[in-house]
């Protein structure tokens, strides 16, 4: 490609420098003869290998796919995803399949539209990791000035940016001064944002009502308080009763189903007008706050939740694995965790063993196989290997080591589509 002296593009490369040049060309070239027309403006391009958005339906792997970011006339920039598509005779033609807004809300076709329905992103922040990635990112094209460029690209996302590179201090003042002018004055001396972005599905009543959601700590009530942020203010979550300090345990299932524990949150939060959902608040072992979604079932015991708040990589997020067998199986399935847990826990009482705590290291009841070794056979996830065991062993006649036996037998004739 000849480039002009006046071309102002500049280009950043990490493998294949001249195939890369040449489809960012190729891309470039046909997407402003087309946005001319709209009166949009091409910012930048850049080009994956593959890109991941993790959705309510789990990951969602694009692959060799051009990102752009366009601005248009009033300067809010939106970002197109664009493949090169080539028929039988040779000939290329860009597609365009999905649109992620200004406000950050996603719009796509056929059936992408359905896997990404409802779905806001932060664009900035999902390309920053993916970025992260080694050999994902294959190549960038910016046009005009530089700084110009990054300045425009960061406009949108540079409050939210100022907003995260606060510290605990500088969050806690913001809360309590907006609480201050609604006449609530909590002495509010630290506040975490909550980063989960599929816990609104768990508990709409409480979250995802307004722009922001997360926890804080009042010096004043000597409790914790959830925190909203609705037209630009910080408000008490009114959604909740008061935080109470807990007596009852909850029975608390990790991000990825790896391990089952019971413990006994700081304080708990009830629902207003649901008797059956709860917020657990837990203080870590270096003060951290952590908190989870609680079920109440029938039988009065709680299955916890884990929730990504700000300070939390991705990895904190609950894997789909457990998101689908907690959103497919029912309370059945949560009742059935609960039993399984008392039951291990009878048996560790004879045993003299004091604490619950199920692992993949641990043995499968009466059985010389541990939780991990049939993780790993199955392909499946802990939470729900120990609800099908217990509901086998609940059949008339089951023994442990036949009821393994017909679990593997199983997942052997079974194929995950679910997980492709």
């Amino acid at each position: 490609m000849n480039m002009e002296e006046n071309d102002s593009r500049q280009f950043t490369f990490t493998a294949d420098e001249k195939e890369t040049l040449e489809k960012l060309d190729t891309v470039e070239a046909s997407v402003s003869a087309y946005i001319k027309e709209s009166q949009r403006e091409l910012l930048a391009t850049r080009y994956y290998s593959e890109f991941v958005i993790n959705t309510k339906n789990g990951p969602l792997t694009l692959n060799n796919v051009f990102i752009t970011a366009e601005s248009d006339q009033e300067g809010k920039i939106s970002y197109h995803f664009r493949w090169i598509v080539e028929n039988e005779n040779g000939e290329q033609t860009i597609e365009e399949n999905i649109v992620v807004d200004a406000e950050g809300k996603v719009f796509a076709i056929d059936e992408l539209g359905d896997y990404l329905k409802d779905l806001e992103i932060d664009i900035e922040e999902l390309m920053a990791e993916n970025d992260k990635e080694q050999g994902r990112l294959k190549g960038i094209s910016e046009r005009g000035d530089a700084e110009e460029i990054k300045k425009a690209l960061k406009s949108r996302a540079q409050g939210d940016k100022e907003e995260e590179e606060k510290d605990d201090g500088e969050k806690a003042e913001d809360v309590e001064q907006d609480l201050e002018a609604q006449g609530e004055d909590l002495e509010i001396s630290s506040y975490r944002k909550i980063k989960d972005p599929t816990v609104a599905e768990r508990m709409p009543e409480v979250f995802g009502n307004g722009e922001e959601d997360g926890i804080a700590f009042s010096n004043k009530l000597n409790r914790f308080v959830m925190i909203t942020k609705k037209d630009g203010m910080y408000k008490i979550n009114d959604s909740l009763e008061t935080a109470e300090t807990a007596w009852k345990s909850v029975i608390s299932i990790d991000e990825n189903g790896d391990k089952i524990e019971r413990k006994v949150p700081h304080s708990l939060m009830q629902v207003k007008n649901n008797d059956d959902k709860e917020i657990a608040v837990t203080i870590g072992q270096y003060g951290e706050v952590d908190i989870e979604t609680v079920d109440v079932l029938p039988c009065d015991e709680r299955i916890a939740r884990g929730v990504r708040t700000q300070g939390e990589g991705r990895d904190k997020e609950e894997s789909y694995d457990v998101r689908y067998a907690f959103e497919n199986a029912g309370i059945e399935y949560k009742h059935d965790l609960a039993h399984q847990v008392n039951e291990i826990e009878e048996q560790n009482r004879e045993a003299g063993v004091r604490d619950i705590d199920i692992t993949e290291k641990d043995y499968i009841p009466n059985t010389q196989m541990t939780w991990g070794q049939l993780m790993q056979e199955t392909g499946e996830s802990l939470p729900v290997l120990v609800e099908r065991y217990n509901r086998e062993m609940a059949k008339a006649g089951a023994e442990p080591k036949k009821v393994v036996e017909t679990i593997e037998a199983d997942y052997q004739n079974i194929s995950h589509e679910r997980k492709r």
